[in-house]
Protein backbone atom coordinates (compact mmCIF):
# COMPACT_ATOMS: atom_id res chain seq x y z
CA UNK A 1 0.00 0.00 0.00
CA UNK A 2 1.79 3.59 -0.86
CA UNK A 3 1.49 6.37 1.16
CA UNK A 4 -1.05 8.39 -0.35
CA UNK A 5 -3.82 5.39 0.29
CA UNK A 6 -2.96 4.75 3.54
CA UNK A 7 -3.53 8.35 4.17
CA UNK A 8 -6.94 7.71 2.14
CA UNK A 9 -8.00 4.88 4.07
CA UNK A 10 -6.98 6.38 7.93
CA UNK A 11 -8.92 9.45 6.69
CA UNK A 12 -11.93 7.48 5.79
CA UNK A 13 -11.83 5.36 8.84
CA UNK A 14 -11.83 8.54 11.02
CA UNK A 15 -14.79 10.37 9.22
CA UNK A 16 -12.70 13.19 8.23
CA UNK A 17 -13.12 14.96 4.87
CA UNK A 18 -10.35 16.11 2.59
CA UNK A 19 -10.96 19.89 3.90
CA UNK A 20 -11.16 19.16 7.23
CA UNK A 21 -7.18 16.83 7.09
CA UNK A 22 -6.06 20.45 5.14
CA UNK A 23 -7.21 22.48 7.89
CA UNK A 24 -5.99 26.27 7.06
CA UNK A 25 -2.56 25.49 6.33
CA UNK A 26 -3.36 22.65 2.75
CA UNK A 27 -5.79 23.10 0.69
CA UNK A 28 -8.46 20.21 -0.50
CA UNK A 29 -6.88 19.64 -3.36
CA UNK A 30 -3.49 19.68 -2.31
CA UNK A 31 -4.44 16.85 0.09
CA UNK A 32 -6.45 14.91 -2.94
CA UNK A 33 -2.57 14.94 -4.67
CA UNK A 34 -0.67 13.28 -1.94
CA UNK A 35 -3.70 10.69 -1.72
CA UNK A 36 -2.79 9.95 -5.10
CA UNK A 37 0.85 9.69 -4.74
CA UNK A 38 0.86 12.55 -7.27
CA UNK A 39 2.65 15.14 -4.27
CA UNK A 40 5.60 13.85 -2.03
CA UNK A 41 4.44 16.07 1.26
CA UNK A 42 7.21 17.12 3.38
CA UNK A 43 8.47 15.57 7.01
CA UNK A 44 6.68 18.66 8.89
CA UNK A 45 2.96 18.38 6.57
CA UNK A 46 3.21 14.72 7.41
CA UNK A 47 3.26 15.16 11.08
CA UNK A 48 0.39 17.66 10.88
CA UNK A 49 -1.68 14.70 8.99
CA UNK A 50 -0.42 12.40 11.51
CA UNK A 51 -1.90 14.36 14.35
CA UNK A 52 -5.73 15.34 12.35
CA UNK A 53 -5.63 11.37 12.30
CA UNK A 54 -4.81 10.79 15.69
CA UNK A 55 -1.89 8.34 14.96
CA UNK A 56 1.97 8.56 13.86
CA UNK A 57 4.34 9.22 11.32
CA UNK A 58 5.47 5.77 11.60
CA UNK A 59 1.85 4.44 10.92
CA UNK A 60 1.97 6.79 7.99
CA UNK A 61 5.02 5.46 6.39
CA UNK A 62 3.93 1.76 7.65
CA UNK A 63 3.59 0.65 4.39
CA UNK A 64 7.36 1.48 3.36
CA UNK A 65 8.95 0.81 6.22
CA UNK A 66 6.95 -0.81 9.50
CA UNK A 67 5.18 -4.55 7.42
CA UNK A 68 3.57 -5.44 11.22
CA UNK A 69 2.16 -2.04 11.97
CA UNK A 70 1.07 -1.92 9.04
CA UNK A 71 -0.72 -5.26 9.45
CA UNK A 72 -1.77 -4.40 13.00
CA UNK A 73 -3.52 -0.91 11.85
CA UNK A 74 -5.34 -3.43 8.49
CA UNK A 75 -7.24 -5.73 11.58
CA UNK A 76 -7.89 -2.67 13.56
CA UNK A 77 -9.44 -0.91 10.58
CA UNK A 78 -11.25 -4.57 9.68
CA UNK A 79 -12.26 -5.13 13.71
CA UNK A 80 -13.78 -1.23 13.59
CA UNK A 81 -15.67 -2.04 11.14
CA UNK A 82 -16.83 -5.41 13.03
CA UNK A 83 -18.18 -3.79 15.45
CA UNK A 84 -19.59 -1.03 14.16
CA UNK A 85 -22.00 -4.19 12.48
CA UNK A 86 -21.82 -5.93 15.29
CA UNK A 87 -20.41 -8.63 14.07
CA UNK A 88 -18.75 -9.57 17.56
CA UNK A 89 -17.10 -12.70 17.56
CA UNK A 90 -15.23 -11.75 14.19
CA UNK A 91 -14.36 -8.59 16.26
CA UNK A 92 -12.59 -10.12 18.93
CA UNK A 93 -10.66 -12.52 16.33
CA UNK A 94 -9.32 -9.72 15.14
CA UNK A 95 -8.51 -7.26 18.22
CA UNK A 96 -6.72 -10.77 19.28
CA UNK A 97 -4.06 -10.54 15.97
CA UNK A 98 -3.68 -6.86 16.34
CA UNK A 99 -2.83 -6.98 20.22
CA UNK A 100 -0.48 -9.99 19.38
CA UNK A 101 1.25 -7.96 16.96
CA UNK A 102 1.50 -5.25 19.24
CA UNK A 103 2.81 -7.03 22.26
CA UNK A 104 5.23 -8.97 19.57
CA UNK A 105 6.95 -5.84 18.24
CA UNK A 106 6.38 -3.25 20.50
CA UNK A 107 3.90 -1.14 19.17
CA UNK A 108 2.20 0.98 21.38
CA UNK A 109 -0.27 3.30 19.00
CA UNK A 110 -1.59 -0.14 18.14
CA UNK A 111 -1.72 -1.30 22.05
CA UNK A 112 -3.43 2.34 22.73
CA UNK A 113 -6.32 1.52 19.77
CA UNK A 114 -6.56 -2.51 20.48
CA UNK A 115 -7.15 -1.14 23.88
CA UNK A 116 -10.22 0.96 23.44
CA UNK A 117 -11.48 -1.38 20.59
CA UNK A 118 -11.25 -4.30 23.17
CA UNK A 119 -13.19 -2.29 25.70
CA UNK A 120 -16.03 -0.94 23.15
CA UNK A 121 -16.25 -4.77 22.25
CA UNK A 122 -16.93 -5.59 25.85
CA UNK A 123 -19.31 -2.63 26.05
CA UNK A 124 -21.41 -4.00 23.50
CA UNK A 125 -21.27 -7.68 25.11
CA UNK A 126 -22.35 -5.66 28.43
CA UNK A 127 -19.76 -6.59 30.13
CA UNK A 128 -18.93 -3.09 32.20
CA UNK A 129 -16.69 -4.08 34.71
CA UNK A 130 -14.28 -5.54 31.86
CA UNK A 131 -14.00 -2.44 30.02
CA UNK A 132 -14.06 -0.54 32.80
CA UNK A 133 -10.25 -2.06 33.46
CA UNK A 134 -9.37 -1.71 29.79
CA UNK A 135 -10.27 2.09 29.45
CA UNK A 136 -8.46 2.84 32.35
CA UNK A 137 -5.50 0.89 30.85
CA UNK A 138 -6.23 2.72 27.22
CA UNK A 139 -6.75 5.99 29.05
CA UNK A 140 -3.05 6.21 31.39
CA UNK A 141 -1.14 5.11 28.37
CA UNK A 142 -2.50 7.68 25.94
CA UNK A 143 -2.05 10.42 28.69
CA UNK A 144 1.42 9.28 28.80
CA UNK A 145 1.74 9.27 25.11
CA UNK A 146 0.51 12.66 24.84
CA UNK A 147 -2.48 10.89 22.60
CA UNK A 148 -5.05 13.69 23.56
CA UNK A 149 -7.99 11.96 20.74
CA UNK A 150 -7.93 8.49 22.27
CA UNK A 151 -7.36 9.77 25.56
CA UNK A 152 -10.93 11.15 25.44
CA UNK A 153 -12.33 8.50 23.68
CA UNK A 154 -11.21 6.57 26.45
CA UNK A 155 -13.30 9.26 28.92
CA UNK A 156 -16.22 8.82 26.73
CA UNK A 157 -16.78 5.35 27.44
CA UNK A 158 -15.64 5.36 30.60
CA UNK A 159 -19.11 7.96 30.66
CA UNK A 160 -20.76 5.76 28.85
CA UNK A 161 -20.58 3.13 31.13
CA UNK A 162 -21.65 4.83 33.70
CA UNK A 163 -24.60 6.56 32.18
CA UNK A 164 -25.50 2.55 31.82
CA UNK A 165 -24.29 2.06 35.53
CA UNK A 166 -27.19 4.92 36.45
CA UNK A 167 -24.15 7.13 38.21
CA UNK A 168 -25.33 10.05 36.38
CA UNK A 169 -23.24 12.71 38.16
CA UNK A 170 -19.85 10.65 37.90
CA UNK A 171 -20.73 10.53 33.90
CA UNK A 172 -21.53 14.13 33.78
CA UNK A 173 -17.50 14.52 34.93
CA UNK A 174 -16.36 11.95 32.78
CA UNK A 175 -17.90 13.46 29.55
CA UNK A 176 -16.92 16.93 30.56
CA UNK A 177 -13.54 15.60 30.39
CA UNK A 178 -13.96 13.79 27.65
CA UNK A 179 -15.23 16.93 25.65
CA UNK A 180 -12.28 19.70 26.95
CA UNK A 181 -9.71 16.41 26.13
CA UNK A 182 -11.05 16.17 22.50
CA UNK A 183 -10.87 20.04 21.87
CA UNK A 184 -7.40 20.44 23.15
CA UNK A 185 -6.58 17.66 20.59
CA UNK A 186 -8.51 19.39 17.78
CA UNK A 187 -11.38 16.74 17.41
CA UNK A 188 -13.73 18.94 16.75
CA UNK A 189 -15.40 17.60 14.14
CA UNK A 190 -14.92 13.69 15.44
CA UNK A 191 -18.07 11.62 15.71
CA UNK A 192 -16.57 10.76 19.23
CA UNK A 193 -16.70 14.10 20.13
CA UNK A 194 -20.76 13.77 19.54
CA UNK A 195 -20.89 11.05 21.14
CA UNK A 196 -20.24 12.58 23.83
CA UNK A 197 -22.35 15.35 23.33
CA UNK A 198 -24.89 12.93 22.94
CA UNK A 199 -24.28 10.44 26.09
CA UNK A 200 -23.97 13.76 28.37
CA UNK A 201 -27.58 15.31 27.02
CA UNK A 202 -28.79 11.77 28.31
CA UNK A 203 -27.15 12.22 31.77
CA UNK A 204 -28.14 15.57 32.19
CA UNK A 205 -32.19 14.77 31.69
CA UNK A 206 -32.22 12.25 33.42
CA UNK A 207 -30.62 14.53 36.00
CA UNK A 208 -33.75 17.41 35.33
CA UNK A 209 -31.40 19.50 33.86
CA UNK A 210 -33.55 19.60 30.40
CA UNK A 211 -32.62 23.15 28.46
CA UNK A 212 -28.95 22.27 29.23
CA UNK A 213 -29.06 19.05 27.37
CA UNK A 214 -31.40 20.19 24.76
CA UNK A 215 -27.81 22.68 24.24
CA UNK A 216 -25.96 19.44 24.80
CA UNK A 217 -27.90 17.82 21.59
CA UNK A 218 -28.82 20.56 19.35
CA UNK A 219 -24.99 21.08 19.17
CA UNK A 220 -24.67 17.11 18.08
CA UNK A 221 -27.60 17.28 15.62
CA UNK A 222 -25.95 20.50 14.00
CA UNK A 223 -22.16 19.14 13.48
CA UNK A 224 -20.41 18.23 10.38
CA UNK A 225 -19.84 14.30 11.62
CA UNK A 226 -23.61 13.98 12.15
CA UNK A 227 -24.74 15.26 8.63
CA UNK A 228 -22.81 12.51 7.42
CA UNK A 229 -24.05 9.93 9.69
CA UNK A 230 -27.70 9.07 9.74
CA UNK A 231 -27.07 6.83 13.01
CA UNK A 232 -25.14 9.97 14.92
CA UNK A 233 -27.78 12.66 13.58
CA UNK A 234 -30.54 9.99 14.83
CA UNK A 235 -29.02 9.87 18.07
CA UNK A 236 -28.91 13.29 18.47
CA UNK A 237 -32.91 13.98 17.19
CA UNK A 238 -33.84 11.18 19.41
CA UNK A 239 -32.12 12.98 22.69
CA UNK A 240 -34.25 16.39 21.49
CA UNK A 241 -37.22 14.35 21.15
CA UNK A 242 -37.01 12.77 24.50
CA UNK A 243 -35.92 16.54 26.11
CA UNK A 244 -38.66 18.05 24.30
CA UNK A 245 -41.24 15.41 25.77
CA UNK A 246 -39.79 15.98 29.20
CA UNK A 247 -40.71 19.58 28.81
CA UNK A 248 -44.49 19.04 27.98
CA UNK A 249 -43.88 19.72 24.07
CA UNK A 250 -45.82 16.69 23.46
CA UNK A 251 -45.86 17.73 19.15
CA UNK A 252 -42.11 18.86 18.77
CA UNK A 253 -41.23 15.60 20.41
CA UNK A 254 -43.04 13.31 18.47
CA UNK A 255 -41.74 14.86 15.32
CA UNK A 256 -38.39 15.48 16.30
CA UNK A 257 -38.33 11.41 16.92
CA UNK A 258 -40.04 10.32 13.91
CA UNK A 259 -37.39 12.02 12.16
CA UNK A 260 -34.92 10.04 14.70
CA UNK A 261 -36.98 6.93 13.33
CA UNK A 262 -36.24 7.74 10.05
CA UNK A 263 -32.27 8.01 10.16
CA UNK A 264 -32.80 4.97 12.00
CA UNK A 265 -34.62 2.83 9.59
CA UNK A 266 -32.05 4.19 6.90
CA UNK A 267 -28.81 3.52 8.58
CA UNK A 268 -30.45 -0.06 10.13
CA UNK A 269 -30.07 0.67 13.11
CA UNK A 270 -32.36 -1.99 14.68
CA UNK A 271 -30.95 -1.15 19.14
CA UNK A 272 -31.47 2.54 18.43
CA UNK A 273 -34.62 2.15 16.79
CA UNK A 274 -36.21 -0.07 19.63
CA UNK A 275 -35.78 2.52 21.46
CA UNK A 276 -37.34 5.35 19.45
CA UNK A 277 -40.24 2.80 19.03
CA UNK A 278 -40.33 2.88 22.79
CA UNK A 279 -39.96 6.58 23.31
CA UNK A 280 -42.67 7.29 20.71
CA UNK A 281 -44.42 5.04 22.57
CA UNK A 282 -44.35 7.41 25.49
CA UNK A 283 -45.70 10.24 23.87
CA UNK A 284 -48.54 8.48 22.31
CA UNK A 285 -49.74 7.57 25.66
CA UNK A 286 -49.32 11.06 27.35
CA UNK A 287 -51.39 12.55 24.17
CA UNK A 288 -53.96 10.23 25.68
CA UNK A 289 -53.92 7.27 22.94
CA UNK A 290 -53.15 4.09 24.67
CA UNK A 291 -54.07 2.02 21.97
CA UNK A 292 -51.80 3.45 19.31
CA UNK A 293 -48.73 4.09 22.21
CA UNK A 294 -49.56 -0.05 23.15
CA UNK A 295 -48.80 -0.69 18.94
CA UNK A 296 -45.36 1.47 19.31
CA UNK A 297 -44.71 -0.43 22.51
CA UNK A 298 -45.04 -4.63 21.46
CA UNK A 299 -43.19 -3.64 18.31
CA UNK A 300 -40.12 -2.29 20.33
CA UNK A 301 -40.70 -5.89 22.04
CA UNK A 302 -40.32 -8.00 18.43
CA UNK A 303 -36.99 -5.59 17.93
CA UNK A 304 -35.89 -6.88 21.40
CA UNK A 305 -36.77 -10.40 20.27
CA UNK A 306 -34.77 -10.15 17.36
CA UNK A 307 -31.94 -8.65 19.33
CA UNK A 308 -32.06 -11.26 22.15
CA UNK A 309 -31.99 -8.24 24.58
CA UNK A 310 -33.28 -9.48 28.17
CA UNK A 311 -33.76 -6.16 29.71
CA UNK A 312 -37.30 -5.53 29.37
CA UNK A 313 -37.99 -3.66 32.01
CA UNK A 314 -38.30 -0.27 30.35
CA UNK A 315 -41.15 -1.52 27.66
CA UNK A 316 -43.25 -3.94 30.13
CA UNK A 317 -43.59 -0.45 32.45
CA UNK A 318 -45.04 1.14 29.74
CA UNK A 319 -46.95 -1.09 28.59
CA UNK A 320 -48.67 -1.72 32.19
CA UNK A 321 -49.28 2.11 31.93
CA UNK A 322 -51.10 1.84 29.08
CA UNK A 323 -53.24 -0.67 30.39
CA UNK A 324 -53.61 1.47 33.29
CA UNK A 325 -54.42 4.38 30.76
CA UNK A 326 -57.06 1.79 29.47
CA UNK A 327 -58.78 1.30 32.89
CA UNK A 328 -57.38 -2.49 32.78
CA UNK A 329 -56.03 -3.03 36.05
CA UNK A 330 -55.48 -6.61 36.21
CA UNK A 331 -53.06 -6.56 32.72
CA UNK A 332 -51.74 -3.57 34.40
CA UNK A 333 -50.60 -5.34 37.40
CA UNK A 334 -49.37 -8.63 35.56
CA UNK A 335 -47.31 -6.55 33.05
CA UNK A 336 -45.99 -4.13 36.27
CA UNK A 337 -44.97 -7.16 38.12
CA UNK A 338 -43.08 -8.81 35.04
CA UNK A 339 -41.23 -5.76 34.39
CA UNK A 340 -40.21 -5.93 38.24
CA UNK A 341 -38.97 -9.28 37.97
CA UNK A 342 -36.69 -7.84 34.28
CA UNK A 343 -35.37 -5.33 36.33
CA UNK A 344 -34.43 -7.47 38.79
CA UNK A 345 -32.81 -9.90 36.44
CA UNK A 346 -30.73 -7.13 35.07
CA UNK A 347 -29.60 -5.41 38.14
CA UNK A 348 -31.46 -2.10 37.15
CA UNK A 349 -31.99 -0.19 39.87
CA UNK A 350 -33.41 3.04 38.25
CA UNK A 351 -35.63 0.73 36.12
CA UNK A 352 -36.13 -1.32 39.34
CA UNK A 353 -37.97 1.55 40.78
CA UNK A 354 -39.98 3.14 37.93
CA UNK A 355 -41.81 -0.71 38.12
CA UNK A 356 -41.77 0.06 42.34
CA UNK A 357 -43.60 3.15 41.44
CA UNK A 358 -46.36 2.25 38.96
CA UNK A 359 -47.52 -0.70 40.75
CA UNK A 360 -47.15 1.02 43.97
CA UNK A 361 -49.96 2.99 42.59
CA UNK A 362 -51.86 0.25 41.00
CA UNK A 363 -51.82 -1.48 44.64
CA UNK A 364 -53.16 2.11 46.19
CA UNK A 365 -55.81 1.74 43.88
CA UNK A 366 -57.01 -1.37 44.61
CA UNK A 367 -56.95 -1.43 47.81
CA UNK A 368 -53.56 -2.55 49.53
CA UNK A 369 -52.33 0.50 50.97
CA UNK A 370 -49.35 -0.96 53.41
CA UNK A 371 -48.01 -2.71 50.26
CA UNK A 372 -48.21 0.59 48.27
CA UNK A 373 -46.50 2.24 50.85
CA UNK A 374 -43.53 -0.20 50.86
CA UNK A 375 -42.70 0.11 47.24
CA UNK A 376 -42.71 3.43 47.54
CA UNK A 377 -40.26 4.11 50.37
CA UNK A 378 -37.91 1.30 48.66
CA UNK A 379 -38.35 3.23 45.14
CA UNK A 380 -37.42 6.69 46.37
CA UNK A 381 -34.29 6.48 47.31
CA UNK A 382 -32.93 5.09 44.04
CA UNK A 383 -34.30 8.38 41.96
CA UNK A 384 -32.97 10.76 45.00
CA UNK A 385 -28.91 8.80 44.84
CA UNK A 386 -28.97 9.89 41.04
CA UNK A 387 -29.91 13.21 41.92
CA UNK A 388 -33.64 13.07 40.73
CA UNK A 389 -34.87 14.90 44.04
CA UNK A 390 -37.56 16.44 41.87
CA UNK A 391 -38.71 13.11 40.62
CA UNK A 392 -38.73 11.37 44.01
CA UNK A 393 -40.76 14.00 44.87
CA UNK A 394 -43.54 14.48 42.45
CA UNK A 395 -44.33 10.90 42.53
CA UNK A 396 -43.97 10.73 46.13
CA UNK A 397 -46.58 14.00 46.74
CA UNK A 398 -48.80 12.27 43.43
CA UNK A 399 -48.90 8.58 45.52
CA UNK A 400 -49.61 10.75 49.14
CA UNK A 401 -52.50 12.19 47.66
CA UNK A 402 -54.11 9.26 46.16
CA UNK A 403 -53.62 7.51 49.28
CA UNK A 404 -55.39 10.42 51.10
CA UNK A 405 -58.43 10.35 48.83
CA UNK A 406 -58.95 7.08 49.56
CA UNK A 407 -59.15 7.56 53.13
CA UNK A 408 -55.33 5.90 54.16
CA UNK A 409 -54.80 9.64 55.83
CA UNK A 410 -51.83 7.77 58.25
CA UNK A 411 -49.67 6.64 55.58
CA UNK A 412 -50.56 9.56 53.23
CA UNK A 413 -49.36 11.95 55.77
CA UNK A 414 -45.81 9.82 56.28
CA UNK A 415 -45.58 9.82 52.46
CA UNK A 416 -46.46 13.93 52.33
CA UNK A 417 -43.82 14.12 55.06
CA UNK A 418 -40.76 12.22 52.73
CA UNK A 419 -41.98 14.93 50.11
CA UNK A 420 -40.96 17.52 52.47
CA UNK A 421 -37.99 16.46 53.32
CA UNK A 422 -36.74 15.88 49.90
CA UNK A 423 -37.93 18.89 48.62
CA UNK A 424 -36.20 20.76 51.55
CA UNK A 425 -33.23 18.89 50.80
CA UNK A 426 -32.72 20.33 47.50
CA UNK A 427 -33.89 23.69 48.23
CA UNK A 428 -30.98 23.81 51.35
CA UNK A 429 -27.87 25.58 50.72
CA UNK A 430 -25.09 22.88 50.63
CA UNK A 431 -27.35 20.56 49.40
CA UNK A 432 -27.30 18.00 47.02
CA UNK A 433 -28.62 20.15 44.23
CA UNK A 434 -26.11 23.04 44.98
CA UNK A 435 -23.39 20.55 45.06
CA UNK A 436 -24.06 19.28 41.33
CA UNK A 437 -24.08 22.58 40.08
Amino acid sequence: MSLGQRIRELRQAAGVTQSELGGPEFTKSFISLVERDRARPSVTTLRIIAQRLGTSMDSLLGAEGNLPETAAQSLLALSREALRRRELPYAERLLEMARFLADQHTLPEVTRETLLQQAHHAFLRERYDEAWVLLQDARALSETAQDGWRAGRALTMLGQIQLRRRNFPDAVDLLRAALAKLRRARAGRDPVRVEALITLGTCLVHMERTQEAIRRYEEASASTAAARNPALRGQALWGLGWAYRKLGDRPQARELLLEAKACMERAEELPDLMRILHNLGQVLLEEGRPADALRHFHHALRVMDRLGKPDRAAILTEIARAHLAEGRLEDALAFGERALQSARNVHDPLEQAEAQLLLARLYALTGRVRKAVALLKEALPAFRDRGMEARAAGVGRELGLLLQSRGAHAPAAALLALVAEARDRTAAPGGDAARRS
